[in-house]
């Protein structure tokens, strides 16, 4: 299958491994109270899922912004804050004036700066109010909830249950040219070491379990569609979620969206093994060869799963789901719109899939080459 679209890679930030949840308790005035339902209801869906999944979480209750530290250790404190920048708040920590975010100024220490981050050495999650409301985003008919958000909180509850703080990142870094051969080697090399994002992995497979075991009930069942359907759409949502969370935090930072090397474009599905080969090649002769300019690597996000990792496991554990569902219960007088929509969620749930299995096969031809006696053999 070929598409003429050119698949760009997006960075899924949710949170930023460089600032942790701040230990002072937020303000009541920055405090988002519906942001904070929001949350606790979907963590308490989650705690049934881990449940059923045969990994219980360490708490049996949540509370939505305690002003005071949660009575028990069993309890889960959730914080959803408002997120500010220092020019825009008092030495009460609260906003005085709006808007409560100036771009290109640095978030206070109340704020979040990348979504959502489980605290290390205690029961607490902390939300930005923005993050909360873009994943959470689902319009306005009632009793249906956005399945990003719960991947999101999903994977913050792993890290709990790991009993480690989140470090969840998926980034495009940049690769000077100028440098010497050998230390651009060296740059190469060290994404091929094994095992960094382990408990990343970990956390977004307790995720994915989370998803698999509750999209196909309310309230994440669109009654639009088809069980099939509104399964894959779930996957869809999720993807259009991430995006978008990006491109706000892009936005008020006046950071532009770094492009990747085009080897990391695939615009073919599946992608055949001489194509992925010849493009590692390319994406190496070039790091190692040319002499100025910068080359954008999503490789060498060592520690993080890019976001198309991640899309990659939500679509091979949602497709097999998918098809075991009936495609002949969508709401009668939607039923073109439904099909058209099934036809659409199958094709790009098979491109999430085969985006993932494409940059995997690449970043593995990637190291074979740089870890070898000669790798700018054939350059």
């Amino acid at each position: 299958m070929k598409s003429p679209l050119h698949y760009a890679i997006a960075v899924l930030l949710l949170f930023n491994a460089d600032r942790t949840a701040s230990a002072q308790i937020p303000p009541s005035c920055r405090l988002d109270e519906e942001g904070g339902k929001a949350a606790a209801t979907t963590i308490r869906l989650a705690m049934k899922a881990y449940e059923v999944l045969g990994k219980p979480l360490p708490f049996d209750e949540v509370i939505v912004n305690p002003t005071v530290a949660p009575p028990t250790p069993k309890s889960l404190a959730v914080y959803v804050v408002t997120d500010a920048t220092m020019s825009t708040v008092n030495k009460k920590n609260c906003v005085f004036k709006k808007p409560a975010v100036v771009q290109g100024e640095e978030l206070d220490p109340i704020s979040i700066s990348g979504g959502c981050v489980a605290a290390a050495g205690k029961m607490e999650v902390r939300c930005s109010s923005e993050a909360v409301q873009m994943f959470g985003k689902q319009g306005e008919r009632t009793g249906l909830a956005n399945p990003a958000l719960l991947y999101v909180l999903a994977h913050e509850l792993g890290h709990i249950l790991q009993r480690r703080p989140g470090e969840y990142a998926g980034r495009v870094e940049p690769i000077e040219l100028k440098q010497p051969q050998a230390a651009k080697l060296d740059i190469l090399r060290e994404s091929c070491e094994p095992g960094l994002t382990k408990a990343e992995e970990d956390a977004d497979q307790l995720a994915v379990q989370v998803l698999v075991k509750l999209l196909p009930e309310p309230p994440y069942r669109e009654p639009l569609f088809s069980a099939q359907g509104s399964v894959l759409w779930g996957a869809d949502q999720l993807n259009l979620a991430a995006n978008s969370w990006r491109k706000a935090t892009l936005e008020r930072e006046f950071i532009s969206q770094h492009k990747p090397h085009k080897s990391f474009v695939p615009t073919e599905f599946p992608t055949p093994t001489p194509v992925v080969q010849a493009n590692a090649k390319r994406f190496v002769c070039e790091v190692l060869t040319r002499k100025s300019g910068v080359v954008n690597y999503p490789g060498r996000s060592s520690t993080h799963p890019t976001l198309e990792r991640r899309m990659q496991r939500v679509a091979e554990a949602l497709r097999p789901l998918a098809t075991g569902l009936p495609k002949s219960d969508a709401k009668q007088e939607y039923r073109s719109i439904a099909v058209l929509q099934e036809q659409l969620s199958d094709i790009f749930t098979f491109m999430y899939r085969e985006t993932g299995v494409y940059l995997e096969a690449l970043q593995s031809n990637i190291c074979s080459r740089v870890n070898s006696d000669k790798p700018t053999e054939g350059c």
